[in-house]
């Protein structure tokens, strides 16, 4: 089931968004769990990245859409977003936050109807390489780009990632199999890297950088060789996750 925000202090607004998106679900055979809130600080506040489509209101109190969604980005860089405003010169600004569109109020259901379809189909296609994560804060949804590295901890798996560290209970070889195809390679039997952030390797350690961060990882001494043509061949644009393990 797909999770949706609706972030809008005018609650005739909220409503009308919520029974737009019960009537598309109908019309679809699609299911969605919306959550509403009446501004953006409320919203933010404990953000867990659990939202797969987030419509946002441009004028609220206490913060409006547009630093609201500059925010949104830091946290959730992959989320899909869609302003509603009766703003229409604040739509450019959309691009600055990876806006996918904009609904002008007073909003119709055939206007609701063509741009949401967008963002549902995009939707339908993201779902089919996500990873869903069911942990201690909800079920987190990762695209396989978004994953740094996986490391495995007793019977855990962690997924770093520049939105935070989310932890499940399963092993690095499951891990693997999800990641598949996706430019991962094992350095050694703890972590599992996703190539395109590897900033160096060097003796037998790497550097991974993703967001603000660096984490110095080891490579075993049986692993090395494999990692360091892995790595070679994605620099080069060969990169086949089947021809490195």
């Amino acid at each position: 089931m797909n999770k949706i925000a609706i972030v809008e202090d005018e609650r005739q607004h909220a409503d009308t968004l919520r029974d737009y998106l019960l009537r598309f679900a109908q019309e679809r055979g699609a299911a969605f769990e919306i959550a509403v809130f009446g501004n953006a600080v409320s919203f933010l506040e404990n953000y867990a990245g659990t939202y797969d489509i987030v419509f946002m209101d441009i004028r609220m109190p206490y913060m409006n859409g547009m630093d609201a969604a500059h925010r949104l980005r830091e946290l959730d860089k992959t989320v899909i977003l869609i302003f509603i405003t009766s703003l229409t010169q604040y739509a450019v600004d959309g691009y600055e936050v990876n806006a996918l569109n904009y609904i002008v109020k007073p909003v119709s259901y055939p206007d609701f109807a063509l741009k949401f379809s967008k963002a549902y189909e995009r939707l339908r296609a993201e779902n089919n390489n996500r990873i869903a994560l069911p942990t201690e804060r909800g079920m987190i949804r990762l695209q396989p780009e978004e994953i740094a590295y996986c490391e495995v901890r007793g019977h855990q798996t962690i997924y770093h990632t520049a939105r935070g560290d989310f932890t499940h209970y399963e092993t690095l070889r499951s891990a693997e199999q999800k990641l598949a195809d996706n430019g991962f390679c094992k350095c050694n039997h703890c972590y599992l890297v996703n190539l395109r952030y590897v900033q160096s390797l060097c003796g037998d350690e790497i550097a991974v950088c993703y967001g603000t961060r660096t984490d110095k990882l080891a490579v075993s001494r049986n692993k090395k060789k494999a990692f360091g043509e892995a790595l070679k061949a994605y620099c080069q644009g060969k990169f086949s996750a089947g021809e490195k393990n």
